[in-house]
């Protein structure tokens, strides 16, 4: 009989899921597994912090809308195990594989030893051990079933060295593949439910329409359009369903977090309320009032049942995956008449539009700079097939603000878990998924200290991201927090640390802008570089919108 290795069937089974890429780090336990990978048609990115390459697969998962993998040894795993923890507020489909040591002698001291399944399971949307050589394809089908089904998050897999190495009769080995176990992971909704909701909507006044990220892992966006079109209700994105329809939209209010869009704080006078995936959570008062009115209806549709009415009682409950739900509600709408709300639409367009104006007046070229020239320059260098990240405090938070999007798919931010330092390796990721695309990087000089070695990895294997840094020497919301509620900073100092000589000595191009009428310029020079690069530049120390809008709640916190 023809014999095979688990390595082998560890790769066979990945690229039975469409896999091509697979980002890690190095690591006695995974060292075969590498080798024979090595002489696959597998692209293989290795990092320099295994959180990096959880947080760069995150970030390739969410755009392409696939599960994503990483590897690494098992100290590598405990490394990796905060970036787990933003990926289930990410809602990334990552598949976390690390080596442990050979089987026989876990429970005994082993080297590296330490219990990598628990200490994934309260973070990931599952963790196992596969448990004999023969049976890595059927975990391994388990595992992207898992990630890639309901509300999407990551997952882990601890595969022993031993079953690695091991040989076993190919006959023997179950196959699961895609094709052959048949599944579909989508999930449609209760029609009856759906009819309700479209019965609701159709007797509203004030409606609104919030995206999250669940939106954004399977809904097709033409579908979204054709949604929002026939119902002509005002619709916000964020996360990863950020654009879904382009904020030019006339039914387009950009950005849905109130205090880096005023529009959205007319959702006071919102008489019915839809969350497309989108949770009830700290970024929008838990459903209650403030923001939301008392009387406000509620139409929760989400894959996870956990989620329709957790914070609030919602009128009408849809469970399901976001694109064929979607799908449903349109086609049930496209049966109705709809009158125009013309009042309640150019209220908030207008809203938008001033908004934007009054966010584009901040940006005068005097010194110091304020980020808001940072952001006006920045948009002469982008289009819509850019991507842009999003990484740090108040620098970035007028960035997020003010640059439109208009093609989905092309927005990171932080997570709802506010780990800052993924922006360098989602910028990253972000390249690899998008060969030949701009992807640009705006990361605040705080958040760049968590994960910049990671320029090395891109200098490595040539990708072009361009990093806009806005130092200004401090930790920027904490400090401007504890500025206003405290009357001085405590811990929140930095030093003016020269970040572009940091890239250059890492291999990257590198420069310094202080001066306002230099920012142009420099970034052309940065863009026209063939490879990776970083502008250090001088910013001002700015409150932004949210760490006033935290100062005002008298909290030391922001959301």
């Amino acid at each position: 009989m023809a014999k095979t290795t688990g390595s082998d069937l560890l790769i066979r089974a990945l690229r039975a899921e469409g896999v091509d890429t697979v980002f890690g780090i190095a690591g006695d336990h995974i060292l075969h597994m590498l080798d024979t990978m090595f002489d696959t048609p597998l692209r293989m990115i290795d990092f320099r912090h295994e959180s990096g390459a959880v947080h760069a697969a995150d970030s390739y998962s969410r755009i392409l809308k696939k599960g994503a993998v990483m590897l690494s040894t098992t100290p590598g795993h405990a490394n990796a195990l905060p970036a787990l923890a933003n990926a289930i507020h990410s809602e990334a489909p990552v598949i976390n594989i690390a080596g442990s040591a050979e089987s026989p002698n876990l429970g005994r001291g082993a080297m590296q030893e330490f219990d990598q399944i628990n200490a994934a399971k309260p973070i990931t949307k599952g963790a196992w051990e596969v448990p004999s050589p023969s049976r890595i394809p059927e975990y391994v089908a388990l595992a992207f079933r898992t990630a890639l089904s309901g509300r999407q998050g990551p997952v882990h897999l601890t595969i022993p060295h031993d079953f690695q190495m091991a040989e076993v009769d190919d006959a023997e080995v179950a196959r699961y593949t895609p094709s052959e176990y048949g599944i579909s992971t989508l999930v449609l909704g209760d029609p009856d439910q759906v009819e309700k909701a479209i019965d609701l909507l159709s007797t509203a006044q004030r409606p609104m329409i919030f995206a999250g990220s669940s939106a954004g892992a399977t809904a097709v966006p033409s579908e979204v359009k054709r949604l929002v079109e026939t119902m002509r209700i005002p619709f916000f994105s964020e996360d990863s369903a950020r654009a879904l329809i382009p904020d030019s939209h006339e039914y387009s209010m950009g950005l849905g977090y109130q205090p880096l869009n005023v529009t959205v704080r007319n959702v006071g006078d919102a008489d019915v309320v839809v969350m497309l995936g989108k949770k009830l959570d700290y970024t929008n008062g838990f459903g209650g009032n403030p923001p939301f009115a008392d009387d406000v209806k509620f139409i929760v549709v989400d894959p996870s049942p956990a989620q329709v009415a957790r914070a609030r009682t919602a009128a009408i409950g849809i469970v399901g995956d976001l694109g064929p739900v979607i799908t449903q509600l349109a086609d049930a709408a496209a049966k109705r008449k709809w009158t125009e709300r013309t009042d309640w639409v150019e209220r908030l367009r207008s809203a938008f539009n001033e908004w934007h104006e009054d966010l584009t007046r901040l940006g005068k070229v005097e010194s110091p700079m304020h980020p808001m020239h940072v952001s006006n320059t920045l948009k002469k260098f982008i289009d819509d097939d850019t991507h842009v990240t999003f990484d740090g405090g108040d620098y970035c938070h007028f960035l997020r603000a003010s640059i439109k999007r208009d093609k989905p798919y092309r927005f990171h931010n932080v997570s709802s878990f506010g780990m800052i330092g993924v922006g360098l390796p989602y910028a990253l990721g972000a390249q690899v998924a998008l060969p030949g695309k701009k992807v640009v990087l705006a990361n605040g000089d705080g958040s760049l200290g968590f994960n910049g070695m990671e320029i090395d990895t891109m200098v490595r294997h040539d990708l072009p991201v361009k990093m806009m840094v806005g130092n200004n020497s401090i930790w920027g919301i904490d400090w401007q927090i504890q500025k206003g509620l405290y009357g001085r900073p405590v811990w929140t100092d930095l030093l003016p640390t020269r970040y572009d000589v940091v890239a250059q000595g890492l291999g990257a191009y590198g420069e310094q802008v202080k001066k306002p009428e230099d920012l142009e310029n420099a970034m052309k020079r940065a863009f026209d570089h063939h490879g990776p690069a970083l502008l250090n530049i001088d910013i001002e120390q700015v409150i932004s919108p949210v760490a006033e809008a935290a100062i005002s709640r008298k909290i030391g916190s922001h959301g």
